[in-house]
């Protein structure tokens, strides 16, 4: 992925240190104060809360330590408290949410950059109407393709058995007339089930591949953090200790490389986005062979791999 306006990513360089395999996240309990947790392929599947989530989520508040769930789904923050509520997750089991929609809402609303400044005219939405929520109350006028629009807020797919493919058209035409694009969710695909569902990442890939200028909202990028971690300073209490703050998440390319741009450590959980390639075997664990190989080629590597997100 390369770096774009508001990004800093990290070096590749090689980090010599593997990570520890953990069962679940009572070691980290001790070790780090605040939780920075995934939540489509972490917390749940986008149907239902995996088994053990909500009781460690529990026991993470219980033990008084903030939890702040930061997720690239391209919805404003209130949108993705209804979704959590409805798999289980409510309000008292976290101490923060934040959402790169509510990101992309913020910055379409303050033009906070250069950047965001230029954008005119109409805006081609590219996603389905569901996503259209950070949009409300902006007054913007929107068009289902990239004609007579002057730039473009890319959501996700509008039906789960998509692929870029079935954009390509549009996407391409949009490159013609040279229409910067927003990436409201950087995720290239995230679990719904037992499927892999490709996202907003997806298209703003294959966009800035051909030459297009995007600007992506979320993870890995570290303006997001940047943002959450003021957040919870303005709710109270300590300010964020880097040294004991840890992000767990499914993907290295963005919960992983995400938390080395923040400075803090990360937690990769191995039943996400990379279960394919890592060959789980039937109690969940990791092909030895097949993490090493996962990780080689990895931009950041996790300091602890977890099966799950338990207790």
């Amino acid at each position: 992925m390369e770096e774009l306006p508001g990004a800093d990513m990290v070096s590749a360089a090689e980090d010599p240190k593997s990570p520890k395999m953990l069962k679940g996240i009572r070691t980290l309990a001790k070790d780090y104060d605040v939780f920075v947790v995934d939540l489509w392929g972490t917390i749940h599947d986008g149907v239902t809360a995996y088994p053990g989530a909500i009781d460690a989520l529990k026991r993470l508040i219980a033990a008084g330590k903030r939890v702040a769930l930061l997720s690239n789904v391209p919805r404003r923050t209130e949108a993705a408290e209804r979704i959590l509520a409805d798999v289980g997750v409510t309000p008292d089991l976290y101490t923060l949410l934040v959402t790169s929609g509510e990101a992309v809402h913020a910055a379409l609303r303050d033009r906070p950059d250069s950047w965001h400044q230029a954008l005119k005219g109409a805006c081609w939405h590219l996603g389905a109407k569901r996503e259209r929520g950070i949009f409300e109350g902006l007054g913007i006028d929107l068009l289902e393709g990239p004609d007579g629009a002057g730039y473009c807020v890319a959501t996700g797919a509008k039906m789960n058995e998509e692929r870029v493919e079935d954009y390509q058209k549009d996407l391409d035409r949009g490159l013609s007339l040279g229409l910067p694009m927003i990436c409201a969710n950087p995720d290239i695909v995230v679990p719904v089930g037992d499927a892999l569902v490709i996202c907003a990442g997806a298209f703003a890939e294959y966009y800035a591949g051909k030459g297009g200028n995007v600007f992506w909202h979320g993870k890995p990028h570290a303006a997001i953090y940047r943002s959450l971690f003021a957040a919870l300073e303005a709710l109270g209490g300590e300010p964020v200790d880097l040294a004991r703050t840890i992000a767990i998440g499914d993907s290295l390319i963005t919960d992983i490389a995400g938390a080395a741009n923040a400075g803090i450590a990360g937690a990769l959980l191995v039943g996400g986005v990379h279960r394919p390639q890592l060959k789980l075997n039937w109690r969940g664990k990791p092909n030895k062979k097949a993490l090493a190989a996962l990780l080689a080629d990895a931009v950041a590597k996790p300091d602890y791999v977890l099966r799950r997100f338990v207790w």
